[in-house]
């Protein structure tokens, strides 16, 4: 951005560039010569204040380049979404090139890490190593038992990181139901402009299946491994676990996917995202499915959650939309695995049952979290409370209490335009 400041006997250029610092250059024109900048632009000799103002131009059309990568170029009629989702098919279901080869150089793969997070006596113990290499580190880690401990892997989001919040609280639930817990530390691929990062996910999907296939030689079984993925993260689960079962012959024991993203992966075949056969058992909980998630059915077991669009804001004025909604699954989550059998769902005939909360004419009710029934597969409706920790239990299985199918009527309203 160029300022330009005028006074009686001199002018001043100032450039604001993109970090706080601002550069203040005094231009030998007269006031008059500037007030006609726009016809003739008084010089600036300083070579700097020209290197500067071409990288802001070329920053600024870079923003303007990127936003139309994610949103403009969007082929609809290439993307024929399963004939039960409903309406809308979602957003972005195509980004051009995401499915180019990538690659990481050996210098940034030092960035991917792996995590253990064990609490002991309420103290959270963490210790790290880069992904290159992590096995051997791993089997000889004292916080860590393979061989008589379940195993839990999770996976972050788009601009998620192992030592954020979520993946703590995550982390902290699994340790105290005594799994052994490893975090991946995908922050410096997963922040590059969303396409990008798509891009880069099947990359560090098969990274994570190569580091489990060296650890099944370790001593990690395929019966004790769980992984579970948060948005992006739930389809480089998916990546991982094909990886795993090409290199092994097994499957993981169970695959959790949360609020698994649909910008840019909708429209990809299934075997390039996350599906049901990539473990013994997956379960999909949906929060968000027109928006940042994905509205088919990508498990044994799909949970909707409050018809799996808007989830209910804690303040009744402030609505949770899209980013809140997204978000929602890993707290449900997280809540699930603390509250055992609290988040009880209702099986449903379709999605779009689920949308508009028209399940309660069913008796089979299923547990979201480590208790799941997986001899129960299907779509199910979860209902909660909009207020921390959420769970309704049996509650929720009372249509007269359902306090969200009239939103949910609304929200998925058909769309008219009248004038």
């Amino acid at each position: 951005m160029i300022l330009i400041l005028l006074e009686e006997r001199q002018s001043y250029v100032y450039l604001l560039t993109k970090n706080p610092s601002v550069v203040m250059l005094k231009c030998d024109c007269s006031s008059q010569e500037m007030a006609l900048l726009s016809v003739n632009v008084c010089e600036i000799k300083a070579s700097v204040a020209q290197g500067m103002a071409r990288r802001i131009v070329i920053s600024y059309i870079h923003v303007i380049l990127v936003l139309l990568l994610v949103f403009g170029f969007v082929s609809g009629d290439e993307y024929t979404p399963s004939p039960n989702i409903g309406s809308p098919a979602g957003l972005v279901p195509n980004c051009p090139g995401v499915l180019k080869n990538a690659t990481i150089s050996q210098k940034k793969l030092q960035m991917l890490r792996i995590l253990v997070h064990k609490v002991i006596n309420g103290k959270v113990h963490r210790t790290d190593y880069p992904i290159a290499g992590a096995a051997k580190s791993l089997a000889k880690d004292k916080l860590v038992d393979f061989k008589n401990k379940k195993t839990v892997f999770y996976i972050g989001g788009f601009f998620d990181s192992a030592y954020f919040p979520f993946s703590q609280a995550i982390g902290t639930v699994y340790s105290k139901r005594g799994y052994n817990v490893l975090l991946s530390e995908t922050f410096q691929f997963l922040t590059y402009i969303y396409p990008k990062s798509v891009r880069l996910s099947k990359v560090i999907g098969d990274k994570i299946g190569e580091l489990l296939v060296n650890l099944e030689n370790l001593g990690l079984k395929a019966d004790n491994l769980e992984i579970v993925g948060m948005s992006i993260g739930a389809h480089i689960a998916g990546y991982a676990s094909k990886y795993y079962y090409s290199a092994t012959g097994k499957k993981p024991s169970r695959l959790t996917g949360l609020d698994p993203a649909g910008p840019c992966f909708r429209g990809l075949p299934p075997d390039l995202r996350l599906r049901k056969t990539d473990a013994e058992r997956v379960d999909i909980l949906h929060t968000n499915i027109d928006g940042f998630g994905i509205a088919e059915n990508l498990g044994h077991v799909d949970f909707y959650v409050n018809g799996g669009e808007y989830q209910p804001g804690d303040i009744v004025a402030v609505p949770c939309l899209v980013i809140c909604s997204h978000i929602r699954s890993a707290i449900y989550w997280w809540l699930a695995v603390q509250n055992p059998k609290k988040f009880i769902a209702i099986k449903c005939d379709s999605i779009q049952d689920a949308r508009f909360a028209k399940c309660y004419n069913g008796s089979e009710t299923n547990y979201v979290g480590l208790e799941t029934k997986f001899d129960r597969p299907g779509l199910y409706y979860l209902p909660t409370y909009n207020e921390f920790p959420y769970y309704r239990a049996k509650e929720g299985l009372d249509e007269e209490n359902e306090i969200y199918k009239y939103h949910a009527a609304r929200v998925n309203a058909e769309d008219l335009f009248i004038v």
